[in-house]
């Protein structure tokens, strides 16, 4: 008695299609945009100034240990510390550009009926597997 009360799961409702009810789930789990602009602003500021920052410590920390190895002074010190902040400089570039796509994505379509009817167009049309 005990086995089968084991084996026996409860099973989610049948009443739609698996589809239907993998979006419902996905919509129940995605992350809800912050209340507040600053919250966010707040969160992006400190991520790109941190991908700045490690990067110019990686640069300096990297030039520093060569020169300490090599013991040719001051020179791969400041040049990877030069590589470091142009590499910090890309990173937060492109991190930047990254979260202006992702947010004109969010933006262009803000109303869900709209995803779900888009979907429903793909999956009727042939165009999604």
């Amino acid at each position: 008695m005990a086995l089968s009360a084991m084996t026996d799961e409860p099973k989610p409702p049948s009443d739609g299609s698996f589809e239907a009810r993998l979006e419902a789930a996905r919509r129940a789990n995605a992350p809800q945009p912050a209340h507040g602009t600053q919250g966010g602003a707040m969160g992006t500021a400190f991520r790109l100034s941190a991908d700045l920052v490690s990067a110019v410590v990686a640069g300096g920390g990297l030039g520093w240990a060569l020169d300490w190895l090599f013991g040719t002074g001051p020179w791969l010190l400041m040049l990877f510390f030069f590589l470091g902040v142009a590499a910090g400089i890309l990173n937060v570039i492109r991190t930047a550009n990254g979260m202006n796509a992702a947010q004109q994505t969010d933006s262009a379509m803000p109303d869900t009926g709209a995803r779900e009817g888009l979907e429903k167009d793909r999956q009727g049309n042939g165009l999604e597997h």
